[in-house]
């Protein structure tokens, strides 16, 4: 039986963010979510990334559904850095310790 962490990011365009997240071994992270612009409005097709926090190296994405919300996943425990690009907008970018 999983357990479930509810977090929420508030970024603005070009704003950096860092965030810890402490998940059990092995947990297998599956990050959920909905990508808004600026204006409030859902992203639909963004493209949300997580990279090797310190390679750089892509590790998982998906691209977000008509209501902007994303699956991403699953993680192993890992410093990643989460990018996301709707393509009319900068990429926001998260740096997320699992």
């Amino acid at each position: 039986m999983g357990s479930e962490l509810h977090f929420y990011i508030h970024m603005k365009p070009g704003e950096r963010v860092e965030t810890d997240l402490t998940l059990p071994p092995d947990s297998g992270a599956i990050l959920t979510g909905v990508v808004r612009r600026a204006d409030g409005r859902p992203a639909a097709d963004a493209v949300v990334l997580a990279l090797d926090g310190e390679t750089g190296e892509p590790r998982c994405h998906c691209v977000t559904g008509w209501d902007g919300r994303y699956v991403l996943g699953p993680l192993s425990p890992a410093l990643y850095e989460l990018c996301v690009h709707d393509g009319s907008a900068p990429v926001r970018t998260v740096d997320l310790s699992l």
